[in-house]
């Protein structure tokens, strides 16, 4: 055993950690034993870690993140130098950032808490066994004091799982919050073009549907032309026929009916006329009913098309209510 000075091995600014500290019971006493036995972490720090992985290799999850990110080797390695820091003589700002260092290192490659403060469970049955030879009261105040130390390692080691966990759930819910806004805002716009185009689709339907009743008017109307086109060419018929009787008979009577012969000449004519221009308005009004029917199923038609995509439009409005209401409920 090397005796040392005794110095004020404890410096920490953070008042925080003095009081954290000073809660786990560790003290400058227990730090100085600890640096004047440092020849036993000398001697048994590679053994120690040897003991550790093979117990650690053991548990399948924990080999298969040590394999992903590491190699064994290279972290006994770094175990070897942990234990034998355990024998320094000073915990200051500097061993608490290392020791935060280690925490955010194992908290990135997705080592949970739970398991890694359970290692520390392992390298106090190491150190116990090998104690167990040691002079009992020495072998007890060694043990105390490297308990105490690796406990006050596990709070700064977990203080920093849960900083870096607390700091990831911030920036999650800052994401989530924006995301919500822009989500938000984009319903907006789509609620207000949705209800223009239900409006409009509205407006459509209503127009068609008067197009479909003026076409409908209309085919009426040409119907009735129709049939009075007919009507007149059935009187400008009998007309003729008069007419022609009306000659006959006149061309009877002789010099006496030479005048009758002239009007009835012009009566059979006008009655031509008027079966020739009957038929040519009941032509045009025959392809006006053709052209009014098509105009009226292609309005039909639209109509149907518009009064579906009204329908369509609120559907598509009350879906985006939903919408604007799921993404308000996300925000909150």
């Amino acid at each position: 055993m090397v005796s040392v000075r005794v110095i004020n091995v404890i410096n920490l600014s953070s008042e925080t950690w003095r009081e954290l500290i000073d809660y786990y019971g560790l003290n400058d006493y227990d730090l100085k034993t600890l640096y004047d036995n440092m020849d036993f972490f000398e001697k048994y720090a590679d053994e120690i870690v040897h003991e550790f992985y093979d117990e650690v290799m053991k548990r399948g999850h924990l080999k298969g993140i040590i394999n992903e990110n590491s190699t064994v080797e290279r972290l006994k390695k770094t175990q070897v130098w942990y234990l034998k820091t355990l024998a320094t003589d000073v915990i200051d700002d500097d061993y608490i950032a290392g020791r935060e260092k280690v925490g955010a290192v194992h908290a990135k490659i997705g080592l949970s808490a739970t398991w890694y403060i359970g290692g520390y469970s392992i390298y106090l049955r190491c150190i116990r066994k090998r104690l167990s030879h040691s002079d009992p009261h020495v072998s007890f105040s060694i043990y105390e004091a490297v308990t105490k130390r690796i406990l006050f390692d596990s709070a700064i080691i977990l203080e920093q799982y849960i900083g870096d966990v607390m700091s990831k759930n911030e920036a999650y819910i800052k994401h989530m919050t924006n995301a919500s806004n822009e989500l938000i805002q984009s319903v907006d716009q789509v609620t207000a073009i949705a209800s223009d185009f239900a409006n409009s689709a509205t407006v459509l339907a209503e127009a068609q549907g008067a197009v479909v009743e003026s076409a409908s008017t209309l085919y009426d109307k040409s119907t009735a032309i129709d049939a009075m086109s007919k009507l007149v060419i059935e009187i400008a018929a009998q007309t003729h026929m008069l007419g022609l009787n009306a000659s006959i008979e006149a061309t009877r009577a002789g010099d006496r009916g030479q005048g009758f012969t002239v009007i009835a000449n012009e009566i059979r004519k006008l009655a031509e006329r008027t079966k020739k221009s009957s038929e040519e308005i009941n032509t045009s009004v025959s392809e006006l009913v053709k052209y009014i029917n098509s105009i009226n199923q292609q309005a039909e038609q639209t109509m149907a098309t518009s009064e579906q995509q009204a329908a369509s439009a609120q559907e598509l409005s009350a879906l985006i209510h939903g919408i604007e209401d799921i993404a308000t409920r996300l925000k909150q």
